[in-house]
């Protein structure tokens, strides 16, 4: 192996001055490294921008050069990589990524396939095997990231770029792990002699080199066949389970094949990347033990929190309340950020799955609360476990109109121990640094929306706040109608408070912005705009004489529009271009949405008609 330049001892170059395949390993971490430093310094300056503006109250509009420079290029950098060239359906193949995901993917493949080819002769058998220990070396060199890429508790990489947003970290972590196929199959051709030479390949299966051959098919099977989007989507249960069985077989093989190379560390990596898997998993059951068990005499236990499941009428959505009150102080005291995720398990009605929701309510509910769609798998299981546990289910008829027959409503209500992980991903930036503030969401998808608005007008800090919400029917109204009211008495507290404050002395006002630098705008402006698809649709008995008359009310807030949105270009535009300062745009449905959003915030950045605009996007399904 020495006459291969293997010698570890003799430096980074062999003695025809070529790297050492090992060193190439090397190298890419030291240029991953540098990638990750180089955006961890990009949100540090995220953070200082939004620090001092939250600090200081000051205005997102850009006054200094430095600001009007920093807006400029962040402005020019995301007209250029949000727009996503071909938009397809939700329940499509496949997806078509964004302008920047795909760069940065071509990007990391020209980076591996440099790496692959540079200074590698291929004249001699000795160069082909040089050929094939690099690319192998390489190959194990990522596994590390794809294990971080996917990680929920140790996540360095989201903790550096603050993307915490698990589409983008699931897309780098497929994008990887191709690439991870890409250099061992460049292994396998290089260590046959040739992409014709059959011979070698059979002589390679007649000799048994199953752990090659073995980790190959694994990771062909992990990364292509398995993780096609259409199987994530329909069985995503069955889908986890392959993944994380298939990836434990996957470390044993490679440790297997590796095993004449200990002396060249080639281990190292493998054991990095099992190392972090098993650190991760670790890390998240010591924190969901510690946050769930219960050292209560009157209920001890594993779970310390009870889950409250009701069943809509349409049968298709379920509201999931867990009460927090008792978990509001102390050291194990529960809190999150608007718009993060919160990992919930049903021991009694599926024991080994856990799902991740998007939280509606705020820390002061005193409740979490998700709103969830039914689907197939853990959310059709716990509808059904709901209908036959629930002990009160309620039918009431439609009796406004005698005479007429009309479909019961049904809903059902039960209770069930449940495991609840730490929050996690959400908005990297705070939403209150923005003056203007705009949420397009859709059905379910307003659990996003209503928590990043309530927190926004909570705060008191934006002088403008819009919601663009786009609906199938009626009912999705109705199931979000304990939200609707709590934006409102929101907005109402924040008018008194304005019209206090304007009774206050102008001395006494002056001395407390002295001393408060957290004081809001004076005025306030807040639209919530709902689309309903289907105009057909009515309220259910349920919200007679309740929901509608609250929404005439309040008709100049909430405006009903039976249509779907004949102009969302304009409506956002509108919103941008009279924005005082930059835009804070939260974006949460299907993926063709997030990226017709996208694609309409980058042509008003590309016109120059903003202050500026930053998005964030969550998606129902990754």
């Amino acid at each position: 192996m020495s006459s291969f330049g293997f010698d570890v001892d003799v430096g980074n170059l062999d003695e025809n001055g070529n790297p050492e395949p090992y060193y190439m390993g090397r190298m890419y971490w030291a240029a991953m490294g540098s990638f990750l430093g180089f955006a961890f310094v990009f949100r540090v300056g995220d953070y200082m921008l939004g620090w001092i503006r939250m600090r200081r109250r000051s205005s997102s509009r850009s006054h200094s050069a430095l600001s009007r420079l920093y807006t400029t290029f962040t402005s020019l950098g995301r007209s250029l990589t949000y727009p996503t060239p071909l938009i397809l359906r939700h329940h499509a193949f496949f997806s078509v990524p964004s302008v920047g995901r795909t760069l940065l993917a071509l990007l990391y493949f020209g980076f591996i396939l440099a790496l692959c080819f540079y200074k590698q002769p291929l004249k001699t058998d000795a160069d082909w095997e040089n050929a094939g220990f690099r690319t192998g070396w390489l190959a194990l060199a990522q596994l590390p990231m794809v294990i971080l890429l996917a990680s929920r508790r140790l996540n360095i990489i989201s903790f550096l770029t603050g993307s915490s947003s698990s589409v983008s970290l699931n897309f780098f972590h497929r994008w990887v792990a191709r690439g991870v196929v890409l250099t061992a199959s460049l292994h396998w051709l290089y260590m046959s002699r040739g992409p014709f030479n059959l011979n070698s390949i059979l002589d390679d299966v007649k000799t048994l080199d199953s752990n090659g051959i073995g980790g190959w098919l694994l990771l062909a099977w992990l990364a292509l066949f398995s993780s096609l989007r259409p199987l994530r989507r329909a069985f995503y249960e069955i889908f986890f389970a392959n993944h994380v069985l298939s990836a434990i077989v996957l470390f044993i093989v490679l440790l297997l094949h590796t095993t004449d190379y200990t002396q060249l560390k080639a281990h190292d990596y493998v054991f990095i990347a099992l190392g972090l898997y098993i650190g991760d998993v670790v890390v998240r059951w010591i924190i969901v033990l510690f946050f769930n068990i219960s050292f209560s005499r009157e209920r001890p236990g594993l779970c310390r929190f009870t889950a409250s499941v009701r069943v809509m009428p349409d049968l298709e959505t379920m509201a999931i309340e867990i009460p927090t009150a008792a978990a509001s102080r102390g050291i194990r005291r529960y809190k999150w950020k608007p718009g993060q995720h919160v990992t919930i398990s049903f021991p009694t009605v599926a024991p080994f799955t856990s799902h991740p929701f998007t939280v509606s309510s705020l820390p002061k509910d005193a409740k979490i609360l998700f709103f969830v769609r039914v689907k197939t798998g853990f959310t059709r299981t716990l509808l059904n476990k709901t209908l036959a546990a629930s002990q009160e289910i309620e039918e009431v008829k439609n009796e406004q109109q005698i005479g007429v027959a009309a479909a019961p409503v049904v809903t059902a209500t039960a209770s069930f121990p449940v495991l609840v992980d730490l929050p996690h991903g959400g908005p990297t930036r705070d939403w209150n640094q923005f003056e203007t503030v705009l949420a397009v969401v859709s059905g379910v998808g307003a659990t996003f929306g209503f928590a990043v608005i309530r927190d926004v007008l909570c705060q008191a800090r934006a002088s403008h706040v819009k919601m663009i919400w786009i609906v199938k029917r009626y009912a999705d109204i109705e199931h979000f109608e304990e939200q609707l009211r709590a934006v409102i008495a929101e907005q109402t507290e924040r008018v008194i408070d304005v019209q206090q404050q304007q009774l206050v002395p102008d001395d006494v006002k002056l001395q407390n912005e002295a001393t408060d630098h957290h004081q809001g705008p004076s005025n306030l402006s807040l639209h919530i705009d709902i689309f309903i698809s289907d105009c057909a649709t009515e309220p259910s008995t349920t919200s007679i004489g309740s929901l509608p008359e609250f929404l005439n009310a309040h008709a100049d807030i909430i405006h009903l529009v039976a249509s779907k949105p004949s102009d969302l270009r304009g409506d956002i535009a509108r919103v941008l271009e009279q924005a005082a300062g930059e835009t804070g745009v939260a974006v949460c449905g299907s993926a063709s949405l997030s990226a017709q959003v996208k694609n309409i915030v980058a042509a008003v950045l590309s016109g120059g008609a903003t202050n500026g605009c930053w998005v964030h996007s969550e998606q129902f399904q990754a």
